[in-house]
This record gives structure tokens, sequence and C-alpha cells, in this order.
């Protein structure tokens, strides 16, 4: 009989820097590039990756805001 799995411990689920984790699939490549970007600035990637999400997601916003009325619309 198989053991049930183990839970995530609570300690791994909070952040002190109140960040959450998203599990996201990228090009190797593209990986590869921001691993570097990130050593070469001296910044962790998933700061780079975050500033450009940001940033992306802020130059799109009526594109988003129209995209949301749609959704709760029901369109």
């Amino acid at each position: 009989m198989r053991e049930p799995k183990k839970k995530a411990s609570k300690a791994r689920k909070k952040r002190t820097d109140g960040r959450s984790q998203i599990l996201i699939y990228m090009n190797p490549t593209v990986i590869r590039r921001l691993k570097l970007a990130g050593l070469a600035m001296g910044k962790p990637a998933f700061e780079l990756a975050e500033k450009a999400i940001d940033e992306w997601l802020k130059s799109h916003q009526d594109e988003i805001k129209q995209g949301t009325a749609k959704i709760s619309r029901g369109e």
C-alpha cells in the first residue's frame, strides 16, 4: 500500500516578501538568456521577469480591461 503524499510545509508556502509562486513553461533559450541577464546585472532572474511582466501589463491595460469586460459579460 502506498503512503499518502506529504503536503508542502507551511514555511514553504509563506514568504516574507509576500510573493507567491507560479509555474510557467518557457522556451529554454529565453530562460537561459534571462538567467544570463540576471547574472550580468547582478539581479535574480525572477526580478527581471517580474519587472518585464509588470511593464507589459501596464502597457496593455486598455486591452486587458476590454477583455475582462467581455469575460464578465459572457462574450
